[in-house]
């Protein structure tokens, strides 16, 4: 379930269910459309512009709509990006320890039932 709301989330981030929106307008067109129509015209009708249908209109809106939000966030503009970029390589990384932190490498204890070899099967009579 994790990854599956892990997933959701990163296409809702990039615009993913625009897409699955406009799909499912654009299936309902075809199949609107191909009950007056040949199924090839009707695909030729749904994905020509020329006949939206009242979903792709809201769609079409509300996507134009998020552009603008986000065209406005302070934190997305381009031109303050190499300032952030330059603030990030100014920082300065941890650096890696030269002593180690222990002297004796962790080694787990084995239990005997696990060191010892399989008893030996009785010899078979052929």
């Amino acid at each position: 379930m994790g990854f599956s709301a892990s997933l959701a989330a990163v296409v809702a981030m990039i615009g993913g269910h625009w897409l699955v929106l406009q799909s499912i307008a654009w299936g309902r067109m075809i199949a609107d459309f191909s009950r007056q129509d040949s199924v090839t015209t009707a695909i030729a009708k749904t994905f020509s512009g020329k006949y939206p249908c009242p979903l792709c209109l809201k769609i079409r809106d509300g996507f134009h709509q998020e552009q603008e939000r986000q065209d406005k966030l302070p934190w997305l503009k381009t031109e303050e990006l190499p300032e952030a970029i330059w603030q990030l390589r100014c920082m300065a990384a941890p650096s890696v320890p030269t002593a180690p932190r222990h002297e004796l490498p962790f080694v787990p204890t084995l239990h005997a039932d696990f060191i010892e070899s399989p008893p030996v099967p009785p010899p078979r009579i052929s």
